[in-house]
């Protein structure tokens, strides 16, 4: 017993209980969600609901490709300055990655109304009403989280990352059942969701607001924002490479459904899609992971302390693999049987294309240290690389194996995908490790030369 609490009480225990914070606001989130979702569907019923639905995987797909994941480099050059201990620089940086979100925000808002109006029209395609791509722009224009969230995650607030989105989504509930018993149309639901986003985004950038006045840093508007690019010349390069990063993984994540109806038809994509949402289970809490360890492991780096990020890195791939291969054996014994009870006996078929998900999965949960070792090191372009060369190896085996084996090929190529991530992060983390310490240990005997 005097174990488990020392553990608990420990930096592994308060880790474990963040990371538990994070998965439960996520599986709360998605439960209200639901009710939402049943509302929206029952009133408005296939075509029109489809029609929304498209507009918002649309905007969502957008947003991802085009904004700046500004968290990622503000946790980095934040945890460097905080030796300082200068509020006025820490606001300004913080100010950066504000005008990042706005601008992206604003850009990504343009670009959804563009394509509803011009495009998809000039392309012949169906199911993008102008009138709901409006009203779900200003939605997308204020979601300004990236600088809030890195404040509340860099100040250890988990709770507050994970519980506010309930809120919102509980009023999302709230004003999609009155548009359900009043009967309203497409332009009710769009204008439900558009209100429910826009006060999420609105709560967290007071959240993130009260985060960075409890660490005594100003306002970020309040002070001047003049000469950013002088003062962090490697801030915007880093955002870059990061948003690069994102946008392979939008292409292997997302774009790879598309991909599968195209070459194996609309019934492939269904059982393809739903082995993969089954499978997101493990990954959403490698996700979780990573954002409870990325501000730690960035301190770490900062403050020197090698043994302890390396401690830490090994720690968590440890718990991590653990976790994967404990999904991986429940699915093997239980998923026919739970695709048999849930979906339908017409889905058992889809059980190989969940195995192969799963197994890809264990691989991803435990890359996730490894790329925010080397994001904490400010090695982001080494990411980037290693994404770019197994997205293209993804592709590689995913085409011919959609054309030759159907779906199970693309699920074959998240394997390949997750095995070659997860060995080139670790190579690259582990030698930029001991490069850098090698390159301290060097300098401290030249130091004790002199």
């Amino acid at each position: 017993m005097r174990t488990i609490a020392s553990v608990l009480n420990g930096p592994m225990g308060r880790r474990l209980i963040n990371i538990g914070h994070m998965l439960t606001g996520n599986f709360l989130n998605a439960a209200v969600m639901l009710v939402s979702v049943a509302c929206a569907a029952r009133a408005l019923g296939p075509e029109q609901w489809g029609a929304m639905v498209l507009v918002i995987a649309l905007a969502n797909t957008i947003e991802r490709l085009i904004r700046f994941e500004s968290w990622q480099p503000l946790i980095k050059f934040a945890a460097d300055e905080e030796g300082s201990g200068d509020p006025v620089r820490m606001a300004r940086l913080y100010g950066y990655g504000l005008l990042l979100d706005i601008c992206t925000a604003a850009a990504s808002a343009l670009v959804l109304i563009v394509i509803a109006a011009f495009i998809a029209p000039a392309l012949g395609m169906k199911g993008l009403p102008l009138s709901v791509a409006a009203i779900y722009s200003i939605a997308m224009l204020c979601r300004i989280v990236g600088a809030p969230s890195a404040a509340l995650r860099l100040d250890g607030k988990f709770k507050a990352v994970a519980y506010s989105q309930i809120l919102s989504n509980i009023l999302r509930g709230i004003l999609a059942a009155i548009c359900l018993w009043a009967g309203s149309g497409i332009i009710g639901f769009t204008i439900a969701w558009t209100v429910a986003e826009v006060a999420n985004s609105l709560l967290f950038l007071w959240l993130g607001h009260l985060s960075l006045k409890g660490q005594g840093v100003p306002f970020p508007f309040s002070v001047s924002l003049k000469g950013l690019r002088q003062d962090f010349p490697d801030f915007l390069s880093f955002a870059w490479t990061t948003n690069l990063s994102t946008t392979l993984r939008t292409l292997t994540h997302q774009a790879d459904e598309l991909l599968v109806g195209a070459l194996a038809g609309q019934g492939a994509a269904g059982m393809y899609n739903l082995a993969k949402r089954v499978g997101k289970f493990g990954q959403q809490i490698g996700v979780q992971v990573q954002t409870v360890l990325y501000p730690e492991l960035a301190r770490m780096w900062g403050g020197t302390k090698r043994n302890a990020f390396r401690t830490t890195i090994f720690s968590t791939q440890l718990l991590l693999s653990g976790t994967g291969i404990c999904i991986v054996i429940l699915t093997w014994f239980l998923g026919e049987w739970a695709l048999r009870i849930g979906p339908g006996a017409q889905y058992v078929p889809a059980f190989p294309l969940l195995m192969t998900q799963v197994i890809a999965v264990l691989f991803i949960m435990h890359s996730i240290p490894a790329k925010s070792a080397l994001l904490s090191m400010g090695e982001p372009r080494r990411v980037l690389h290693i994404f770019a060369l197994s997205t293209l190896l993804f592709y590689l085996v995913a085409v011919p194996g959609l054309l030759y084996f159907g779906p199970i090929g693309a699920s074959v190529a998240h394997i390949v995908l997750a095995v070659v991530t997860a060995v080139l992060l670790d190579l690259a983390w582990i030698h930029q490790s001991r490069a850098s310490g090698s390159a301290s240990l060097s300098g401290s005997e030249q130091v004790a030369a002199e």
